[in-house]
């Protein structure tokens, strides 16, 4: 198999670590991603999308969504599952959703505008909509994990990618004005201590 990556997004660290869990890592060649807003970035060739992840199959084909690569990844691997089946797995998708909802909330319009725009090209009242409903489900987040405390599935392995990415970009995620942001990185902090997928995943700069 082959998978389009980088080494800061979210969605990607959530398949990967997927892959690590189920100790799939070294069946995965790993294609990094050097140029993702260049039309000429070699990824485009594979993924009409231009997004990452993707992942080719050893029968040649794509998948395109992080979402649809993690349940492929957990359902070809041999630990047990991380989509839990029976009553217990709404809890953990409906966790997985609010993850979810923070980071589209942010990669949607906060971030590019933040990180490739001047100050005075900023939607500021959108954003500042944003920072409001990411803050309430942060708030929720963080009374929602007390159900799960440190068990790892689907839902706590995202919401564990989710917190790194905002404080790994706070200076645009404005991670430190959420008032459940202490609460997560002490959890998030302990999960990746627990779990050596999330502790191998953890996002880093790209290589120069």
């Amino acid at each position: 198999m082959k998978l389009w990556y980088s080494t800061t997004s979210p969605f990607v660290r959530k398949v990967r670590a997927v892959a690590h869990y189920h100790h799939l890592q070294d069946q995965i060649e790993l294609l990094l991603v050097t140029r993702a807003f260049s039309a000429d970035s070699p990824h485009n060739q594979d993924t009409p999308l231009g997004r990452v992840p993707a992942l080719q199959l050893d029968n040649g084909e794509w998948l395109y969504n992080s979402q649809i690569i993690a349940e492929y990844l957990d359902a070809i691997g041999t630990q047990p599952t991380l989509f839990p089946q029976g009553e217990s797995r709404w809890q953990v998708l409906n966790l997985y959703a609010l993850a979810e909802g923070v980071l589209e909330n942010l990669v949607g319009l906060v971030l590019p505008e933040r990180m490739f725009r001047p100050e005075n090209e900023w939607w500021v009242g959108r954003h500042q909509q944003i920072m409001q409903r990411n803050d309430r489900t942060l708030t929720l987040i963080a009374q929602t994990l007390k159900q799960f405390g440190t068990k790892l599935n689907i839902g706590t392995l995202y919401t564990v990618c989710m917190i790194d990415f905002l404080l790994f970009r706070a200076n645009v995620t404005g991670a430190a004005e959420y008032a459940a942001m202490d609460e997560l990185r002490q959890w998030s902090e302990e999960m990746n201590r627990l779990y050596p997928c999330l502790q191998a995943t953890k996002p880093v700069m790209p290589p120069q």
